[in-house]
């Protein structure tokens, strides 16, 4: 310590050596308290909440998706196939992949409609259909793409996020009008629909028996749904299949209705307007239903225009 009669000390080695000390503790204890906030943090997050974060990272890149059942197969008395499944291609939109809200799922349609003739129907039968499924579920866009149409949109395919082709199994009629009124058709899925059903068995279906033996005995021809949990990159893409639950196809129907006494019942009635009923003598079962005027079903499968429907 300096000092001087009559003043005061100007430097006080023993003061300040006792305020480093102060000061280093309280520095040496908020270092001390930070150190342990973090490993309590990283304690929480390492074991008591490593269930849900490993959840979280896990649905990040597995994702799972359900397997459509084959459609069961119609049959005539004789063998005949009158109601069967044919290969085809939809377009289908998951809305959250969609950058932006509403005009730019518009734009994107837009620029859609540039590869693939879209009608307004069938834009508006999305909207509609986008109300029956969650947000991050594909919705169709368009059914039975052409060879030209699938071809372009692969070219172009990166352009456009959250749209993809993909290939499936359409109902079809090969006997047309002839059966209408005995098989109906199946049809898009709509509200009324999906209130009736097993929604998870129906989760990956497209469509559903509408009228006629299509809706009666739509839960023996649907199936039973199966899933796969994929793995995915980033963007979505699929990298590999980690476990796979096959679903089990619709049961095949074989009816009592005889194809070739049908026909012959619908040449009988000509251009006039009226209905027939044959049947089996020897047990009562109905061999031929003719119902005329009729239509074809096979226009329903994938959602009918206005036009088409006047």
């Amino acid at each position: 310590m300096i000092s001087y009669r009559g003043h005061r000390a100007i430097k006080d080695e023993r003061d300040e050596l006792r305020l480093f000390k102060h000061r280093a503790w309280v520095g040496f204890i908020c270092i001390a308290l930070c150190i342990l906030a973090l490993l309590g943090r990283y304690v929480w997050l390492q074991v008591f909440a490593f269930d849900s974060f490993a959840t979280r990272s896990e649905n990040n890149r597995v994702a799972v998706r359900p397997v459509v059942p084959n459609r069961g197969l119609i049959y005539d008395r004789r063998g005949r196939v009158i109601a069967e499944n044919i290969p085809a291609y939809r377009l289908e939109i998951v809305p959250e992949m969609v950058p932006g809200k509403l005009p730019e799922l518009e734009a994107l349609l837009d620029e859609l409609a540039v590869l693939i003739d879209l009608s307004e129907d069938e834009r508006a039968a999305f909207h509609k259909s986008r109300l029956n499924y969650r947000f991050f579920d594909s919705v169709p866009l368009k059914f039975n793409l052409s060879e030209n149409e699938v071809a372009r949109f692969a070219v172009n395919r990166h352009r456009f996020q959250g749209v993809d082709v993909v290939p499936y199994l359409s109902r079809h009629y090969p006997y047309g009008e002839l059966l209408t009124h005995v098989l109906g058709y199946t049809g898009r899925l709509d509200e009324d629909d999906i209130s009736m059903v097993d929604e998870g068995n129906y989760r990956g279906t497209r469509t559903i028996g509408k009228i006629g033996i299509e809706k009666f005995r739509e839960t023996e021809l649907h199936g039973i749904s199966g899933f796969e949990r994929v793995e995915t990159n980033v963007r979505g893409r699929v990298l590999k299949v980690l476990e796979r639950k096959d679903a089990i196809p619709g049961t095949d129907l074989v009816l009592s209705i005889d194809v070739a006494v049908q026909q012959a019942a619908w040449d009988a009635l000509g251009d006039r307007p009226g209905s027939v009923v044959a049947i089996d003598p020897t047990d009562g079962s109905v061999i031929a239903l003719v119902s005329k005027p009729a239509y074809d079903p096979n226009l329903f499968v994938g959602g009918i225009s206005q036009m088409a429907y006047r």
